[in-house]
Protein backbone atom coordinates (compact mmCIF):
# COMPACT_ATOMS: atom_id res chain seq x y z
CA UNK A 1 0.00 0.00 0.00
CA UNK A 2 2.88 2.33 0.80
CA UNK A 3 4.30 1.70 -2.69
CA UNK A 4 0.99 2.72 -4.33
CA UNK A 5 0.85 5.88 -2.23
CA UNK A 6 4.43 6.75 -3.19
CA UNK A 7 3.66 6.26 -6.89
CA UNK A 8 0.49 8.37 -6.66
CA UNK A 9 2.27 11.28 -5.00
CA UNK A 10 4.15 12.06 -8.19
CA UNK A 11 1.03 12.34 -10.37
CA UNK A 12 -0.95 15.57 -10.80
CA UNK A 13 -4.28 15.67 -8.90
CA UNK A 14 -7.15 18.03 -8.36
CA UNK A 15 -7.65 19.57 -4.94
CA UNK A 16 -10.46 17.12 -4.12
CA UNK A 17 -8.37 14.15 -5.25
CA UNK A 18 -5.40 15.41 -3.24
CA UNK A 19 -7.51 15.74 -0.01
CA UNK A 20 -8.98 12.27 -0.51
CA UNK A 21 -5.54 10.85 -1.23
CA UNK A 22 -3.97 12.39 1.92
CA UNK A 23 -6.85 11.08 4.05
CA UNK A 24 -6.44 7.59 2.59
CA UNK A 25 -2.65 7.70 3.01
CA UNK A 26 -3.06 8.71 6.68
CA UNK A 27 -5.52 5.83 7.20
CA UNK A 28 -3.07 3.38 5.60
CA UNK A 29 -0.26 4.59 7.87
CA UNK A 30 -2.49 4.23 10.97
CA UNK A 31 -3.58 0.71 9.96
CA UNK A 32 0.02 -0.33 9.25
CA UNK A 33 0.94 0.81 12.76
CA UNK A 34 -1.92 -1.18 14.31
CA UNK A 35 -0.97 -4.29 12.34
CA UNK A 36 2.69 -4.00 13.40
CA UNK A 37 1.67 -3.55 17.04
CA UNK A 38 -0.63 -6.57 16.90
CA UNK A 39 2.05 -8.73 15.28
CA UNK A 40 4.59 -7.62 17.89
CA UNK A 41 2.18 -8.47 20.70
CA UNK A 42 1.57 -11.94 19.24
CA UNK A 43 5.32 -12.52 18.97
CA UNK A 44 5.86 -11.51 22.61
CA UNK A 45 2.97 -13.69 23.79
CA UNK A 46 4.22 -16.64 21.76
CA UNK A 47 7.74 -16.28 23.12
CA UNK A 48 6.59 -16.11 26.76
CA UNK A 49 4.28 -19.11 26.62
CA UNK A 50 5.51 -22.11 28.59
CA UNK A 51 4.04 -25.58 28.16
CA UNK A 52 2.50 -27.31 31.16
CA UNK A 53 5.26 -29.91 31.17
CA UNK A 54 7.96 -27.22 31.14
CA UNK A 55 6.15 -25.28 33.88
CA UNK A 56 5.99 -28.39 36.05
CA UNK A 57 9.68 -29.11 35.42
CA UNK A 58 10.65 -25.52 36.27
CA UNK A 59 8.62 -25.64 39.49
CA UNK A 60 10.26 -28.96 40.43
CA UNK A 61 13.74 -27.58 39.67
CA UNK A 62 13.07 -24.51 41.81
CA UNK A 63 11.83 -26.63 44.72
CA UNK A 64 14.80 -29.01 44.61
CA UNK A 65 17.20 -26.10 44.07
CA UNK A 66 16.05 -24.46 47.31
CA UNK A 67 14.52 -21.42 45.60
CA UNK A 68 10.77 -22.20 45.38
CA UNK A 69 9.84 -18.51 45.20
CA UNK A 70 11.78 -18.19 41.96
CA UNK A 71 9.34 -20.43 40.07
CA UNK A 72 6.71 -17.71 39.72
CA UNK A 73 9.23 -15.25 38.30
CA UNK A 74 10.64 -17.74 35.80
CA UNK A 75 7.17 -18.79 34.63
CA UNK A 76 5.99 -15.18 34.30
CA UNK A 77 9.03 -14.38 32.17
CA UNK A 78 8.38 -17.40 29.97
CA UNK A 79 11.85 -18.81 30.56
CA UNK A 80 12.63 -22.21 29.06
CA UNK A 81 13.81 -25.20 31.09
CA UNK A 82 17.49 -24.79 30.12
CA UNK A 83 17.55 -21.10 31.06
CA UNK A 84 15.71 -21.93 34.26
CA UNK A 85 18.37 -24.52 35.16
CA UNK A 86 21.11 -21.92 34.69
CA UNK A 87 19.31 -19.27 36.75
CA UNK A 88 18.44 -21.75 39.52
CA UNK A 89 22.08 -22.88 39.68
CA UNK A 90 23.19 -19.25 39.89
CA UNK A 91 20.69 -18.61 42.69
CA UNK A 92 21.96 -21.66 44.57
CA UNK A 93 25.55 -20.52 44.19
CA UNK A 94 24.62 -17.02 45.36
CA UNK A 95 22.84 -18.48 48.39
CA UNK A 96 25.93 -20.53 49.26
CA UNK A 97 28.17 -17.48 48.93
CA UNK A 98 25.98 -15.53 51.34
CA UNK A 99 25.92 -18.44 53.80
CA UNK A 100 29.73 -18.64 53.76
CA UNK A 101 30.08 -14.89 54.19
CA UNK A 102 27.60 -14.93 57.09
CA UNK A 103 29.90 -17.35 58.95
CA UNK A 104 32.52 -14.62 58.98
CA UNK A 105 30.15 -11.65 59.38
CA UNK A 106 26.66 -12.44 60.76
CA UNK A 107 25.55 -8.85 60.10
CA UNK A 108 25.21 -9.70 56.38
CA UNK A 109 21.47 -10.13 55.66
CA UNK A 110 20.33 -13.71 54.99
CA UNK A 111 18.22 -12.62 52.04
CA UNK A 112 21.02 -10.64 50.35
CA UNK A 113 21.27 -13.15 47.48
CA UNK A 114 17.52 -13.11 46.81
CA UNK A 115 17.41 -9.33 46.96
CA UNK A 116 20.32 -8.85 44.59
CA UNK A 117 19.04 -11.50 42.15
CA UNK A 118 15.65 -9.76 42.13
CA UNK A 119 17.46 -6.53 41.26
CA UNK A 120 18.95 -8.27 38.23
CA UNK A 121 22.43 -8.72 39.67
CA UNK A 122 24.48 -11.78 38.80
CA UNK A 123 26.59 -14.14 40.89
CA UNK A 124 29.73 -12.10 40.22
CA UNK A 125 27.99 -8.92 41.43
CA UNK A 126 26.96 -10.73 44.62
CA UNK A 127 30.47 -12.10 45.11
CA UNK A 128 31.90 -8.59 44.69
CA UNK A 129 29.42 -7.09 47.17
CA UNK A 130 30.19 -9.76 49.76
CA UNK A 131 33.93 -9.32 49.26
CA UNK A 132 33.58 -5.56 49.76
CA UNK A 133 31.55 -6.08 52.96
CA UNK A 134 34.07 -8.54 54.39
CA UNK A 135 37.05 -6.35 53.50
CA UNK A 136 35.37 -3.34 55.09
CA UNK A 137 34.83 -5.34 58.28
CA UNK A 138 38.46 -6.53 58.26
CA UNK A 139 39.75 -2.98 57.85
CA UNK A 140 38.12 -2.09 61.16
CA UNK A 141 40.13 -4.79 62.98
CA UNK A 142 43.51 -3.65 64.32
CA UNK A 143 46.38 -5.96 63.38
CA UNK A 144 49.79 -5.86 65.10
CA UNK A 145 52.82 -7.73 63.80
CA UNK A 146 54.49 -8.01 67.23
CA UNK A 147 53.40 -9.54 70.54
CA UNK A 148 52.30 -7.15 73.26
CA UNK A 149 54.88 -6.17 75.88
CA UNK A 150 54.81 -8.17 79.10
CA UNK A 151 53.18 -6.49 82.04
CA UNK A 152 54.38 -6.89 85.60
CA UNK A 153 57.05 -9.43 86.61
CA UNK A 154 58.99 -9.84 83.36
CA UNK A 155 62.28 -11.26 82.22
CA UNK A 156 64.80 -13.02 84.51
CA UNK A 157 62.83 -12.24 87.67
CA UNK A 158 59.72 -13.91 86.26
CA UNK A 159 61.72 -16.97 85.22
CA UNK A 160 63.33 -17.31 88.68
CA UNK A 161 59.95 -16.94 90.44
CA UNK A 162 58.40 -19.51 88.14
CA UNK A 163 61.23 -21.99 88.79
CA UNK A 164 60.95 -21.54 92.55
CA UNK A 165 57.19 -22.21 92.41
CA UNK A 166 57.74 -25.39 90.40
CA UNK A 167 60.44 -26.65 92.77
CA UNK A 168 58.23 -25.93 95.78
CA UNK A 169 55.29 -27.71 94.20
CA UNK A 170 57.44 -30.79 93.51
CA UNK A 171 58.81 -30.67 97.07
CA UNK A 172 62.39 -30.28 95.80
CA UNK A 173 63.20 -26.91 97.30
CA UNK A 174 65.68 -26.87 100.16
CA UNK A 175 64.82 -24.92 103.26
CA UNK A 176 67.36 -22.31 104.23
Amino acid sequence: MSEIAAAARGRSMTDDEFRDFEAAAGEVTRLDGEISAAEGKQTVEASTTVTRADAAEIARLCATGGVPNMAATLLAEGVGVEDAKKRIAAAGEAKNLVALARRKDPSIPEDLAATMLAEGKGVEDIRTALFDKLVAAEEQTAIASHPPAAVGNAGATAAKASMERELARANLKKDA
